[in-house]
């Protein structure tokens, strides 16, 4: 067994970084952009650096020391911070509204199948594009089709979570059009068949 690569050491070092940045960026008063993005941009280089050094074991590795670094900041977190003044609400989750509130039934079957039904159809738009550019890059029938595969719920959940975080109803389904959109070149040229 051969010992791991720099470039694994420097991956976990950047996710371990990518933490403490992330952890400074939020607990700053107001949300700063040019941090929140620079955390997440040293994750991303993070799992590219992994990758290169040690491949998909090297990810998985990276990956790991950065949730055990993130558990134990969350920990340390939730260990010291004080005890809340309000009233805890009788509401979970906004799943219920407060006595007197409207229930908003309308609006909540929308947002359902936004995420459910138009985050599903846009992952799967995602994932045609993903094969297309397979297809087009010279991969094989299978490796296409598995990748394809294996996209639709990594994006059909990560979809999910962009859209439950956003407020307006208008900026929820213009996420779902344009990421609809890759999808187009495959299918009107007809490059999946």
């Amino acid at each position: 067994m051969s010992s791991a690569s720099p470039l694994l050491w420097l991956a976990c070092g950047l996710g371990v970084a990518a933490v403490g940045l992330l952890r400074f960026a939020w607990s700053l008063p107001k949300r700063s952009v040019g941090w929140n993005a620079s955390a997440w941009v040293a994750l991303a280089g993070s799992v590219i650096l992994a990758w290169n050094g040690e491949g998909a074991w090297g990810v998985a590795v990276a990956g790991l020391v950065t949730m055990t670094v993130s558990f134990l900041a969350l920990a340390i977190a939730g260990a010291t911070s004080p005890a809340g003044r309000a009233p805890a609400s009788n509401r979970r989750a906004s799943m219920l509204p407060q006595p007197g509130e409207p229930k908003r039934i309308g609006r909540r079957i929308g947002t359902f199948l936004l995420v459910v039904v138009g985050g599903l159809c846009a992952s799967i738009g995602l994932a045609v594009a993903l094969r297309g550019a397979g297809g087009a890059l010279g991969w094989n029938e299978a490796n296409t089709l598995v990748l394809g595969l294996f996209s639709v719920p990594i994006a059909w959940a990560v979809l999910a979570s962009i859209i439950l975080m956003q407020t307006s109803r208008r900026n929820q389904i213009v996420t779902l059009l344009v990421c609809c959109l890759p999808a187009l070149p495959s299918l009107l040229t007809g490059a999946i068949s």
